[in-house]
């Protein structure tokens, strides 16, 4: 009772965390004679480089188990009298991973004990996870650029939005997906705790320095029970300290003096361009901790930056500074453990916006600062067969956009920068820009989760391990878009000035919307000899929240005066729960069957559904104000100035956005929801087959189908009654003939819905994933490493006729691939989908402590859209694709990719604890220029011209200490 009051005291005062992932280990194993019978009240004690001692003792059936434990390495003693005392040493755990173990003990009349490697399994004999373990080894050593975005590229089955040489793309964001999963269903994490971005679903809300970390855990496929979606899992495990001081420190430098010469592509002389790459580089930080009460309490800390300075296309200067850190505390005493750390990123940007600064005049882009702190903590207590963790976590999220040039005030203020209107020009595949808006958000989060495991050994025939957890997670977005005049010019040819023109009307407003999320899991993994079976169910719920906010309309600086007053009137939007919610169940079933009894041989199977995480998507459907739009045809006079009477008055000309056209003043959203609207779906079938070819060396393959459906559907109402749209109000409207000659029908509607949106969920429509992959791992271990991966996949979109209103590109995107558009900062127009990947990764270690790294990528090109633009009244320009003798979007590519680098690096002793390591490095070692992106747009003079390769070939030096 004394100890579960101390555990629930203990809940109530220290931070943690929530349960998307986990950032330890775990240890089973049984205890024998050599016949096999079973040796109970052993006494097992483990150590470790990073944990105070553990002791236990073997159950009635010879088991025992240390859970939750953190990488590194462990020794295990077993001891019982008359017996030899059995020592297994060198045991090297990784995040999320079993190490079962069967000891065998003799009896003995004398006190002897026996030495053995106690290498860890390279097969998991009780997860199906299909996923990868970027250990230390592999961040420090392999030439990657060391950005989280570039250790991704090392995964099986990855594909990323952009190709990263010696760390140039390093200050942005990339998207990425993996295994036929949807990026929005990513999930970022460190240690354990969910720290993604709610606003921006599927992405970080920190830029994490790869070098402050010990380990980097990702899964794709059969994921656990904690993770309520599909996608990848990503789970960054900070660095924790021992009984003995230690820690490292890191200094990469790259210039541009040390690029590769190569002939510069014709096409960037013509355009005027330059070779993007590297102006400078510097990566530098420390880590370092030790005890504060030796054997239970330790203490570490982490600083690192980023100092990037990158040459884009013309020549100018993208400069980023990222700096990073934690500070954190473990403790143990007996069964009580338990952490708590603080997490510091700050972007400092200037450079490139999201539309690219090589489409961008220098002087209009944006600056960056941002994000913030997270705190987190966690408290474990081990009360007999039952393990309980508590975690809480508080992320205080967010960051600013400024636009130079224009001096903005907060969105009570009216005071603008006079001609300094954000103007947007549009060419087709390439927007140019000149000021940009401010922007400015709060994105704060707090997750609360209760863990527990509880053993029952020898219940209907097997030994049982139920798990059972809580989160609840909950989130706030304030956001405040400024915009210079309120307004964008839109100029649809930037070639051209007096082409169509329309002036972008915007009020300057604000957004505070909530999320919150409820979730319960239940699972019982039960081992019956050679099989595994892990059977459990997860509840999951979702629901946005608006919180009331107050608009003022649109202004017009140089009147000085409200305009379209009676169409966008200061609102203040309600304080409620959006209408509807997303409730998943989600039954996972997962099976393994060791063949031979050894661990060696494999066999796993996995079925599983998943829901989609909405972020603040559930919230944006039912939003009222924040911003209002109103989009009018703009008669300039060629001074492109906006004055009295140079926009239409006439509403047949408008396009608006989040307005109630029936009654502008409700503070009520048209919208509407079908009553079983609900999230999309991801159900998951993998199997696959593993073989131990050593302790250290395995290989497998591994067979995946997905099947993506319930997805969202919006449907136009006609009405103020909610009449919806049908497919009767399309027609065949005639043939678009292309610059070829060729011609493709399109379809327009007789009138536009303009009375809100009904979410429903397409009854057939679905995306459909399979996949092979062959694997190799070899963890370090007689002077090598190595990770080889072989990946075929078939993704594609299955479209129904009866379905879809707008037939046109219908027949082009039926039966395509599914090739998600670039997502990330400052890069737009790559379309990720390649049906091959291979990937080899390695170190060989040779004498004198030199050492030999490698990293070798090779994939199909990615997707080419190629396409001309039609403008249709009432519903806008659409890309028109030229789908002729049965070509399909995919069908057309990019050249195949490939890019090798290199790195040799020399480790000098400086004594017994230290040791100093210098290495250079050498980015797409064989300077090749592949074509990373072409013009799509057809019937043009550039119609198929490159616009984008590999850059060239790049060297990097460094230091590392370790001590």
């Amino acid at each position: 009772m004394k100890r579960l009051l101390h555990l629930l005291v203990a809940i109530a005062m220290i931070s943690s965390f929530a349960f998307a992932q986990t950032a330890t280990a775990d240890i089973y194993g049984t205890v024998v004679l050599p016949d096999g019978s079973a040796i109970p009240g052993v006494s097992v004690t483990l150590t470790g480089d990073v944990i105070g001692k553990k002791v236990t003792v073997t159950s009635e059936e010879g088991n025992f188990r240390f859970l939750k434990l953190p990488p590194g390495n462990y020794e295990l003693k077993f001891e019982l009298e008359g017996f030899k005392t059995v020592i297994r040493k060198g045991i090297r755990l990784f995040v999320g991973k079993n190490v079962e173990m069967k000891i065998q003990m003799e009896t003995s009349q004398i006190k002897e004990e026996i030495v053995v490697p106690g290498k860890a399994g390279v097969v998991d004999t009780r997860k199906t996870t299909v996923g990868v373990n970027v250990t230390k080894e592999m961040i420090q050593s392999l030439p990657t650029a060391r950005n989280p975005w570039t250790i991704l590229n090392l995964v099986p089955g990855m594909m990323i939005d952009r190709e990263d040489v010696g760390g140039n793309e390093s200050g942005q964001q990339s998207s990425f997906t993996g295994l036929g999963a949807s990026g929005n269903d990513t999930t970022w994490n460190v240690d354990g705790a969910n720290i993604t971005d709610p606003s921006a679903i599927g992405y970080a809300p920190a830029y994490l320095n790869i070098n402050s970390y010990e380990e980097l855990q990702i899964t794709l496929g059969s994921n656990d029970i904690k993770a309520q979606t599909g996608g990848v899992q990503l789970n960054f495990v900070t660095k924790r300290a021992g009984n003995r001081y230690s820690g490292d420190f890191h200094l990469y430098v790259e210039d541009e003096a040390w690029e590769m010469k190569r002939d510069t592509p014709e096409f960037y002389e013509e355009a005027g361009y330059v070779d993007p790459g590297v102006f400078r580089l510097y990566q530098y930080g420390i880590n370092f901790g030790g005890p504060i009460v030796k054997d239970h309490v330790w203490w570490f800390g982490s600083w690192a930056v980023q100092d990037i300075h990158s040459r884009t296309i013309v020549n100018t200067e993208d400069a980023t500074w990222l700096v990073s850190g934690y500070a954190k505390l473990n403790f143990q005493y007996g069964n009580t453990s338990g952490d708590f750390h603080i997490t510091y990123d700050d972007k400092k940007k200037w450079g490139r916006t999201r539309i690219g600064a090589a489409n961008q005049d220098p002087g209009t882009l944006w600056d960056q600062t941002g994000p913030g702190y997270t705190y987190v903590g966690s408290i474990q207590q081990i009360l007999g067969n039952l393990m309980l963790t508590a975690k809480v976590a508080y992320m205080d999220g967010g960051f600013q956009l400024d636009p130079r040039g224009s001096d903005l005030q907060d969105i009570n203020g009216i005071t603008y920068n006079i001609g300094a209107d954000c103007i947007k020009y549009y060419v087709p595949s390439k927007y140019y820009g000149g000021s940009m808006k401010h922007y400015l958000t709060n994105r704060d989060s707090l997750d609360f989760s209760v863990d527990g495991n509880y053993f029952a050994e020898g219940f209907l025939g097997g030994d049982h391990e139920v798990r059972f957890g809580f989160d609840m997670f909950t989130a706030s977005t304030t956001s405040q878009s400024l915009y210079p005049n309120g307004r964008m010019l839109m100029i649809w040819d930037r070639t051209d000035p007096d082409y169509y023109k329309e002036i972008w009307w915007i009020e300057n407003g604000s957004v505070d919307v909530g999320f919150k999320r409820t979730s319960f899991y239940l699972s019982d993994t039960a081992t019956f000899g050679k099989l595994t079976a892990t059977l459990g169910v997860r509840y999951d719920k979702e629901q946005g929240h608006l919180n009331p906010v107050k608009t003022p309309g649109i202004y017009w600086v140089e009147q000085n005066k409200y305009i379209f007053t009676d169409w966008v009137p200061p609102l203040t939007t309600p304080d409620k729960d959006a209408p509807a919610a997303y409730e998943v169940i989600s039954p996972r079933l997962s099976l393994t069957y060791d063949i031979t009894g050894d661990g060696k041989n494999v066999v796993k199977l996995s079925v599983a559904r998943y829901g989609t995480q909405s972020g603040n998507d559930l919230a944006w459907q039912a939003w009222v104000g924040g911003w209002r739009e109103i989009d009018v045809y703009w008669a300039d006079d060629g001074d492109n100035v906006v004055e009295p009477g140079e926009f239409s008055e006439d509403q047949s000309w408008w396009t608006w956005w989040n307005i109630n056209t029936v009654d502008p003043t409700s503070i009520e959203t048209q919208n509407k929801w079908d009553p079983n609207f609900n999230s999309p779906l991801l159900d998951e079938l993998t199997f696959s087959f593993e073989k131990a070819l050593s302790d250290d060396l395995a290989v497998g393959v591994s067979l995946f189908y997905k099947k993506k459906h319930n997805l969202t559907r919006g449907i136009g109402m006609m009405d103020e009654n909610g009449t919806l749209e049908t497919k009767d109000n399309w027609y065949y409207a005639g043939e678009y003939t292309f610059s070829n000659g060729h011609t493709q029908p399109y379809y327009l509607r007789y009138k536009k819905p303009a009375y809100g949106t009904y979410y429903t969920n397409y009854d057939k429509k679905y995306n459909k994933y399979m996949a092979a992959q062959i694997t190799l791992t070899k963890n370090l271990s007689d002077k090598w490493m190595m990770n080889a991966s072989f990946t075929y996949q078939d993704w594609k979109a299955i479209r129904f006729e009866e379905e879809a209103f707008d037939m046109t590109n219908f027949n082009y995107f039926n039966g395509g691939v599914v090739a998600p558009g670039s997502r990330g900062s400052g890069i737009r127009g790559i379309y990720v989908n390649s049906r091959w990947m291979f990937k080899l990764s390695g170190l060989y270690q040779l004498p004198y402590g030199i050492n030999i790294t490698g990293v070798l990528t090779a994939r199909e090109g990615y997707v080419i859209p190629y396409h001309e633009y039609l403008k249709r009244p009432g519903i806008g320009w659409t890309s028109m694709y030229e789908y002729k003798d049965g070509v399909k979007f995919g069908d057309d590519r990019l050249p195949t990719f490939y890019m090798l680098n290199l790195g040799l690096e020399k480790t000098f002793k400086i004594s017994d604890t230290a040791t100093a390591t210098v290495f250079i490095d050498g980015y797409n070692i064989t300077n090749n220029d592949v074509t990373l992106k072409v013009n799509p747009t057809l019937g043009t003079s550039t119609t198929g011209r490159v616009e984008r390769v590999l850059n060239k070939g790049l060297f990097q030096f460094g230091i590392r200490i370790n001590f």
